[in-house]
């Protein structure tokens, strides 16, 4: 006796819509992956609800996902979406990095007063101006005292503050 498992709509619908790249799915793939006997069943079905479309293609059928405009819209801001978190998570692992460096240079390159130059922080870093003056202004002004001289630095009032004192 031959145990047959029923095979469920809602596995055949989620596997059109992952194989969906914008191209119907075509029955032999579906067909890969399930048995035939019972794809075809569940697939007239779904058409038959509306969840998915049947569509002519050469040298057979294929099937697609029953999406209009706004649900393929709203697909990919989703996709998008991820896709600037993930970058966002990745830009903050590099910033938190570049302050840790930032206080590590700051310790050895410190006098015996506590004060160092932006300049040769920078220097020790290996970044340029913009790079360096730009990526760390937040972290600079949030953890250190800004004092007003060096040959660069940050702007205020006219005068250059280029050199540096961890707060307390």
């Amino acid at each position: 006796m031959k145990l047959s498992i029923m095979l469920q709509d809602s596995d055949v619908l989620k596997e059109i819509q992952r194989l969906y790249d914008g191209k119907p799915v075509t029955l032999s793939k579906l067909k890969k992956k399930f048995q035939e006997d019972q794809l075809h069943e569940v697939l007239k079905r779904l058409e038959d609800q509306g969840r998915i479309r049947s569509v002519q293609i050469k040298g057979g059928k294929g099937y697609e996902p029953s999406l209009d405009k706004l649900d393929l819209v709203l697909l990919e801001i989703s996709s998008l979406r991820d896709e600037v978190r993930k970058l966002h998570e990745s830009l903050s692992q590099r910033s938190k990095a570049r302050a840790d460096s930032f206080d590590e240079i700051y310790e050895r390159v410190r006098d015996n007063l506590g004060y160092a130059h932006l300049q040769a922080i920078r220097v020790e870093m290996g970044l340029g101006k913009e790079e360096f003056y730009s990526a760390l202004r937040d972290h600079i002004e949030d953890h250190y005292d800004l004092i007003a001289g060096g040959e660069e630095g940050y702007v205020r009032k006219g005068s250059i503050y280029g050199i540096v004192k961890k707060k307390r």
